[in-house]
């Protein structure tokens, strides 16, 4: 195995299931610090026996993305405790159910707002200071086929996902000179809870694991994809088979 990331310090969110957990158990796998986020504390310590498994290092944080005004003391605790962040991926999301947009509450479409778009930009601004001091750094936001297709019933969960092909372009553009990099990667449709619950009628055997897009996500952290600056990419455009 690569010893690329051996040693890197770099955080997960959404690191108690699906897609995160998938991505933090990888990274430890291979060497790296683990930083998981999450809010549910049962899955963050099944990813950290996964990880301890397999030999890897974590550190799990239980925190809810929600609560913004907590971030600086998340920050405070971090910058004490790691000396630099060599990527962040921002995995966290969530969406109840599909539905028009003519039924859709504000509170419930403001939420979804909000943990899809508002916190990976919010979390990626608190952490900059940590990011700038890695050699250079990887941030992937995490979008959806919303990117490329117009779909019917997504709400606000298909609104920011969307504007998350702008996000990192954004930044990218407001850093065009930084040693660290921002990019935005379509996994595909896989196999996660929210995968279940936004499409209950196909059988979840019919979409690969969350395990099967792991290899984009590490080629996106790793200096092999260091060209790649302020993009939108789907990872099976990466042919990494």
């Amino acid at each position: 195995m690569s010893t690329e990331f051996k040693d890197r310090i770099i955080l997960v969110t959404g690191a108690s299931d699906g897609i995160g957990q998938q991505v933090a158990a990888a990274l430890g796998e291979a060497g790296a610090n683990v930083i998981a986020l999450a809010r549910n504390e049962d899955g963050l310590q099944q990813t950290l026996e996964r990880i301890e498994s397999l030999g890897g290092r974590c550190l799990c944080i239980p925190f809810d993305l929600m609560d913004f005004d907590d971030y600086g003391k998340l920050f405070l605790a971090l910058k004490d405790q790691v000396p630099h962040l060599d990527g962040l991926v921002h995995c966290a999301g969530s969406i109840d159910r599909c539905t028009p947009m003519q039924y859709i509450k504000s509170d419930v479409f403001r939420n979804t707002l909000d943990i899809n778009l508002t916190a990976p930009n919010m979390l990626t601004r608190i952490m900059l200071p940590l990011l700038k001091r890695a050699r250079a750094a990887s941030i992937i936001f995490t979008s959806c086929d919303m990117v490329e297709e117009d779909q019917a019933n997504w709400h606000a969960y298909g609104l920011a996902k969307r504007a998350l092909a702008y996000t990192a372009s954004m930044w990218q553009m407001e850093q065009p000179d930084a040693p660290f990099r921002f990019n935005t990667l379509n996994p595909g449709r896989v196999r996660t809870e929210l995968f279940k619950r936004a499409f209950g009628g196909m059988h979840p055997k019919e979409v690969p694991p969350a395990s099967s897009v792991i290899p984009a996500y590490l080629y996106m952290l790793s200096d092999a994809s260091k060209e790649l600056r302020g993009q939108s990419v789907h990872a099976r455009d990466l042919n990494l088979d």
